[in-house]
């Protein structure tokens, strides 16, 4: 019976080091293309992270609610609600209003523009102007109006005050003083005005929340136009196109990877 030749021990030498090659290329091809796979991961994640408003709008929002950024019980920082809501200087509606506004200018569509200085000027001018007049035009629905009973708490207040300093100065002067004398004389004077007086009260309230507009308007411009800068000559998808560009180069691209010197006998 023939016995079958044996092959070579070079042949043999050669076929496993080019098996051995393969796997091996192919090992790094899988790895290539995971770190690829990763990388543009990250890519995504940065880009995301870069065009993401939300976090700026959510601070708006609580900032126009008056809430304060503090220590809470559990020992983290968080937003907490306004404690006393008579502080409040907007309504509901005139928060809701301003955020409306907000959105239609922080977002990613700004932000990927391609604004040069002069438009930007423009558009700013634009939105400060639109904003004073309708936030001017319709104050009584976008400022806080005082209710008829925060306007008795306040004229009791008021009251009590008086026959406070009436007391005090009968003290200095070391005379009898009568509370509750005192304390009929001053309603007296009062007698037939206590709807004026509310009236003149909730003027005054409204009048000293439209004075925190100026602080509102100038925080909310300053964020705008912070926004719009980024878009200034298209910036912000220049650094983003920038970024991907050297990702590219550094991030391990299977093209980039030189070829390995053939050898008959592979990884040996």
């Amino acid at each position: 019976m023939e016995q079958p030749q044996e092959q070579p021990y070079n042949e043999v030498a050669e076929q496993v080091g080019l098996h051995s090659a393969t796997q091996q290329g192919n090992l790094v091809a899988a790895q290539n293309q995971q770190l690829q796979y990763q990388m543009e991961e990250v890519e995504k994640n940065l880009a995301d992270a870069q065009l993401d408003c939300n976090e700026t709008l959510t601070k708006i929002h609580h900032l126009l609610k008056q809430d304060t950024f503090k220590t809470n019980e559990s020992g983290i920082l968080d937003w907490v609600s306004i404690e006393d809501e008579k502080k409040r200087v907007l309504t509901d509606e005139g928060v809701d209003k301003i955020m409306q506004i907000a959105q239609s200018y922080i977002n990613k569509e700004t932000l990927l523009s391609n604004f040069d200085e002069n438009t930007i000027n423009r558009r700013m001018l634009e939105f400060s102007l639109a904003l004073s007049a309708l936030m001017f035009l319709k104050y009584e629905l976008y400022f806080r109006t005082p209710s008829q009973e925060e306007c008795y708490d306040i004229l009791k207040d008021r009251l009590d005050e008086k026959l406070n300093k009436k007391e005090m100065s009968a003290k200095l002067r070391e005379v009898v003083f009568n509370k509750e004398l005192e304390k009929n004389k001053i309603l007296k004077e009062f007698e037939g005005r206590e709807e004026y007086e509310l009236e003149k009260i909730k003027s005054e309230q409204r009048k000293l929340n439209l004075r925190e507009f100026e602080i509102i308007f100038t925080q909310l411009k300053a964020l705008v136009e912070a926004t719009h800068n980024r878009a200034w000559k298209g910036e912000e998808r220049g650094s983003l196109r920038r970024h991907f560009n050297i990702s590219e180069v550094i991030g391990g691209n299977p093209n980039n990877i030189p070829a390995r010197r053939k050898s008959g006998w592979g990884i040996f």
